[in-house]
């Protein structure tokens, strides 16, 4: 009896002793295998924080950098047009039409006529869902200089997707195309819409 005592405990602590070591061993496959399958975790996070100041860097150096100089610039010349044109499209570029606007705004007080001015506002307001100031923009161009490719193709645009008149957008589309001012990737686009198809 005593012998079997002495044996018992020895032999299960063996045994738990294997247990402890198999599951130890398993935990350790479990490890290697996750690393296996995902060995550059840590990579990729370094990665991703060292892509935030690059992002960064490239911002400033495209459209922002250049809103900040010609900011510089206003502040030195805060009544000039053309700068104030120049701020509208570059917010029009990224896309701000609010801010766009605002410039916009002051420049038609000094340049009520100019086409470039009426244009940029047409596509702004159309932007911001002021469809019959959009129409407005582009008529009033069209009144002072009815072959203004660019306010006929507009005004198709808009006459197509957002006025719901197809008829006014076809006989724009064809003025374009017949247009000897403008230029051929134009003309190619308002043949597409002619044809129903999206542009490319």
């Amino acid at each position: 009896m005593t012998t079997d005592r002495a044996g018992g405990p020895n032999a299960s602590g063996r045994m738990v002793l294997a247990f402890l070591a198999f599951v130890l061993l398993a935990i350790f496959g479990a490890s290697f295998v996750y690393r296996l399958e995902r060995p550059s975790l840590e990579v990729h996070q370094k990665k991703s924080q060292a892509a935030m100041p690059d992002a960064m860097n490239q911002a400033m150096n495209g459209p922002m950098k250049e809103v900040m100089a010609l900011m510089q610039k206003l502040q030195e010349n805060p009544e000039d047009p053309g700068l104030q044109l120049a701020m509208a499209e570059r917010f029009m570029a990224m896309g701000s039409f609010d801010r766009a606007k605002t410039f916009l705004d002051k420049v038609a007080k000094v340049r009520p006529d100019d086409p470039d001015v009426l244009n940029a506002l047409g596509v702004t307001l159309y932007n911001l869902k002021d469809l019959e100031g959009a129409k407005a923009a582009f008529e009033t161009i069209l009144s002072r200089n009815a072959g203004d490719y660019r306010a006929l193709f507009n005004l198709a645009l808009l006459n197509k997707y957002a006025l719901n008149q197809p008829e006014k957008a076809v006989a724009g589309f064809e003025a374009v195309i017949a247009s000897p001012d403008a230029d051929p990737e134009t003309k190619a686009t308002a043949q597409k819409e002619l044809e129903g198809k999206a542009p490319q």
